[in-house]
């Protein structure tokens, strides 16, 4: 169903489903999924009358296939002020924003330098496939600047609310130095070791850390690599020194399991910060575990 119909289904009934009913002066500021929902859940903490929803649900994951549903549709129309990734993530959005009345858009991606992603899909040729990589919240660097734009953001939107706003920045921002210092113990310096991932959001991780990743394997539609191509990736992995292949939490392909198998390189799981509970220091906490596993895995 279209962007356009959903929106005109929801305006013209009250029954929305699950989308809550907001409270008389209440102001509701969207995210559109996971990550800039921490971020914004965040710097809104503890202001009455303001309410942050989640719009893709926190068990979403990535929104590169997602739909449109009636109550994101519900929740766009009642909330003051969308606030998304950005960098691409949302272009199945695009129609949406346009077709409500006085909703900021704050994006979150602003000013902040994207990755190529160079994705490795299962051709027998070993084709590539060039473009910019949207999964920018992943270098903690890059986080404080989408912290900053949301905050700038909400502030032009609800000046009534600046002085909370700055303080819950202030502390938030605090917080994100404190997991840098922890990242930094982390960083791998000029040794620079080499990972074949299974997931196209770890480029960013890996700019943080100095981690190399040799190749990128996608497999959002499903597709697995070919019988050649796993062969000539177990060659790459022996040849490359390869320390491990990274996975993510959802990952439900045979691949990773081959080449383990064959290589003898174990597998290990970085979580993307895609989904998760609507706890204050989720971002931290997933973070920081992330750089645990990251050096298990390449020690």
């Amino acid at each position: 169903m279209c962007v356009f119909l959903v929106l005109a289904l929801v305006l013209l009934s009250a029954c929305t489903g699950n989308a809550p009913e907001p409270h008389k002066n209440e102001v509701t500021v969207a995210a559109s999924f996971y990550p800039v929902y921490i971020f914004t859940l965040n710097l809104l903490n503890g202001i009455e009358g303001v309410n942050v929803e989640c719009m893709a649900e926190q068990s979403v994951g990535c929104l590169h296939d997602y739909n449109l549903t009636a109550r994101d549709a519900r929740l766009l129309s009642d909330a003051r002020a969308l606030v998304i990734n950005g960098a691409g993530m949302e272009s199945f959005l695009e129609d949406a924003f346009e077709s409500v009345e006085n909703l900021r858009v704050i994006d979150s991606s602003e000013n902040i330098t994207l990755l190529c992603n160079e994705a490795h899909h299962n051709e027998a040729e070993h084709n590539h496939h060039h473009h910019e990589n949207s999964h920018i919240w992943l270098s903690v660097d890059n986080a404080k600047l989408q912290v900053e734009n949301i905050k700038n953001g909400l502030v032009a939107e609800l000046p009534e609310y600046e002085e909370y706003i700055e303080k819950n920045y202030e502390d938030y921002i605090a917080r994100l130095n404190d997991l840098i210092e922890k990242r930094d113990k982390v960083v791998f310096g000029e040794e620079k070791p080499s990972v074949i991932s299974f997931h196209g959001a770890y480029e960013y991780l890996g700019a943080d850390l100095g981690f190399h990743i040799a190749d990128t394997i996608e497999s959002d539609e499903g597709a697995e690599p070919s019988a050649k191509e796993l062969a000539h990736l177990v060659s790459e992995i022996k040849e490359s020194n390869i320390k491990a292949l990274l996975v993510e939490p959802e990952y439900s392909g045979s691949a990773a399991e081959i080449l383990s198998r064959e290589t003898g390189i174990k597998i290990y799981t970085l979580n993307p910060v895609i989904s998760g509970d609507s706890v204050l220091t989720a971002y931290e906490d997933i973070m920081e575990e992330n750089y645990k596993t990251i050096l298990k895995a390449v020690k």
